[in-house]
């Protein structure tokens, strides 16, 4: 080989030398790809573990939606939603002696200290006399009227006068309402949340069965079962008892919504086993008889065998009063 040749030659491979040695220079140490390597792995790990919360997440938020969308329906023997518990709801046993004092002013004063179950007129007592009676051991339930507007009470202006119909036999101030009317059924209400906030513990509304007489409205018997249903459920929702105030022909349509029954001479209209559904399920029939006399004080043998020892009336708690109501009263 000549010298150009060789010099040539050499210059070559400096050159080549060269070259490797530069890319021998960037190769990545075994340190440098074990990191790199490392940081993959832990950006992979990470990037799973977000999916999977993700995907955890979207689930419980779509069984949360389904579940708010589409509530589990409730059972129909689930009772209505209340503010108390259908077992704080009074249930008086059969045989519960009582007396009807709507003609006077009962207190603890006047009251017979044997005698549980009391029913007061609403408007007329006090919370304070409803309070007292009851700690001296007294079952206190307010009366109201509730097929019936009296011209003397706070709230007869309520009533809309479409609703205002035929007037009461022989109760010149008072007349018959459309029990069907929305109006009514909130005044009724009222009348119900006043006798919890007065501390009674039960309803007892009267002139339920406007149909049997003549109202001035076209009143059904299922026009007053299902007003006896709505009164009943208002009561309940109040933490109320609630009794049947006579309508007899309705009694095997109500019995399961009612705690008691009130009914007034049963045995003088031989009507007295209308009741007896009331005593076989438990529940006391209050029944009072009435003698025509106002000043009457005592009763004859006949009057109170009859009062006391009707067909069917096997189980009542059964009182005899003069029709005003006043503080007389014999005990069967």
């Amino acid at each position: 080989m000549n010298g150009k040749v060789q010099k040539e030659a050499e210059s070559h491979i400096k050159e080549a030398s060269s070259q490797v040695g530069s890319n021998i220079a960037t190769l990545p140490s075994w340190k440098d790809r074990f990191l790199t390597r490392k940081k993959i792995y832990i950006l992979t790990m990470v990037g799973v573990v977000v999916l999977a919360l993700g995907l955890g997440l979207g689930i419980g938020l779509t069984q949360a939606a389904a579940h708010c969308t589409h509530p589990k329906p409730a059972s129909a023997s689930t009772p209505s939603p209340s503010v108390s518990s259908t077992a704080s709801i009074i249930q008086p046993s059969v045989g519960t002696t009582w007396d009807y004092p709507l003609g006077f002013s009962l207190a603890t004063s006047n009251a017979n200290k044997s005698t549980i179950f009391y029913p007061v007129d609403l408007e007329n007592t006090s919370a304070d006399t409803i309070a007292k009676l009851k700690s001296a051991g007294h079952t206190v339930i307010c009366y109201f009227s509730a097929g019936s507007v009296e011209d003397y009470r706070e709230d007869a202006g309520d009533f809309p006068s479409v609703a205002i119909g035929n007037t009461l036999d022989g109760w010149p101030d008072e007349k018959w309402l459309d029990i069907r009317n929305s109006q009514v059924r909130e005044v009724m209400a009222t009348r119900i949340a006043s006798a919890a906030s007065k501390g009674c513990v039960g309803v007892d509304p009267d002139n339920i069965d406007g149909y049997t007489n003549k109202p001035g409205f076209a009143l059904t018997e299922d026009d007053t079962v299902d007003y006896v249903q709505y009164l009943a459920e208002t009561a309940h929702a109040a933490g109320l008892g609630y009794g049947l105030k006579n309508a007899g022909a309705i009694v095997d349509r109500v019995v399961d919504v009612a705690q008691w029954a009130i009914n007034e001479e049963c045995a003088e209209y031989n009507e007295c086993a209308d009741w007896s559904p009331f005593v076989k399920a438990g529940k006391p029939v209050f029944h009072v008889e009435y003698v025509d006399d106002d000043d009457a004080t005592s009763v004859s043998a006949s009057k109170l065998s009859k009062a006391c020892a009707a067909s069917g009336q096997s189980g009542f708690s059964t009182i005899v009063k003069h029709y005003t109501l006043d503080n007389w009263v014999i005990y069967c």
